[in-house]
């Protein structure tokens, strides 16, 4: 199941009314009596920047959007989820028509269960959920969104808050135990335990700018080392050189691309941060044991 762009989706209760914002802070206004409001949004439109106490979530289900959250630019393809914790400062660049689904919701109960800690960690910064960042939980999560815009948007008249809840409350479950199992890591020291905060972030920066020209030297400056102590580090952090793991990051991508027949492999090659065609070729190929050709072969046979 997925979301259908072409089908309608009306507000159960009211129609949007007005945006309120005064000093960039935006006044949320929810569906009537409840804490929830998702909009079904195809402006061409971009929106300035601003914050609101509400968490917000963004899915594109038809073309892409521009977000910058926090300062971090994000380009979203169809299906990645974003996650702006409340009061993150952003904005909107819509320069194309499209179409997306955007969620508003009072996240204040979520604090006061025991395992909110591992949670908070996850929403200190904005957060880009794909099958390329979260591999295991991705599609799980994004099909609880679904059930949530169903159950939302099919009964007129009234919002069934404990129901979509329940299933928001699985999906920061899902992120929160994602979240402690990194805590689970033993560190000798606090420069150990400081170190893989840092690596952990720069990870996740890596994850969502894969395609980006990522030096080195750019990624030794995100963590402040040198570059000869960086490489030493971060090979211990992964158990892999960065390069080997940018360039794996890059082939995972390439290869939800490929399945794309729209897209020409030379399009999949540089959408993923390759410079030129026999790079990538080359570099699929010492990791995927055949070329991106052979690939996008073995899955339209998959598919008879």
């Amino acid at each position: 199941m997925e979301f259908d762009p072409d089908r309608s989706y009306n507000q159960p209760i009211r129609d949007f009314v007005k945006r309120t914002v005064i000093d960039e802070v935006e006044d949320i206004i929810f569906a009537p009596n409840c804490n929830i409001r998702i909009w079904y949004n195809f402006q061409v439109e971009s929106y300035p920047k601003h914050s609101h106490t509400a968490a917000e979530v963004v899915i594109p289900v038809e073309n892409s959007y521009k977000y910058i959250a926090d300062g971090r630019r994000f380009h979203l393809n169809c299906g990645d989820i974003l996650i702006i914790p409340p009061s993150i400062p952003h904005e909107v660049e819509c320069d194309s028509e499209g179409k997306r689904f955007v969620f508003l919701f009072e996240l204040d109960f979520l604090k006061r269960m025991y395992d909110y800690d591992d949670l908070a960690e996850f929403l200190k910064e904005p957060q880009l959920i794909n099958s390329i960042t979260h591999p295991d939980t991705y599609k799980k999560i994004y099909n609880f969104f679904l059930e949530i815009v169903e159950i939302y948007f099919n009964y007129m008249g009234k919002v069934y808050e404990m129901s979509i809840f329940s299933r928001l409350t699985e999906i920061f479950a899902i992120l929160a135990q994602d979240e402690s199992s990194l805590k689970m890591v033993n560190f000798t020291n606090d420069k150990q335990h400081k170190n893989f905060y840092k690596f952990k972030s720069l990870i996740a920066y890596i994850n969502t700018h894969y395609m980006d020209n990522i030096s080195l030297e750019y990624a030794a400056t995100f963590v402040g080392f040198s570059k000869f102590h960086f490489a030493r580090l971060f090979k211990e952090f992964t158990n892999s050189s960065f390069y080997d793991y940018l360039c794996h990051r890059r082939i995972i991508a390439a290869k939800t691309l490929l399945e794309d027949d729209s897209l020409s492999i030379t399009e999949v090659g540089r959408m993923c941060g390759f410079t030129n065609q026999s790079t990538f070729t080359r570099s699929f190929s010492a990791h995927a044991n055949c070329t991106p050709s052979k690939y996008r072969q073995q899955i339209r046979q998959a598919r008879l």
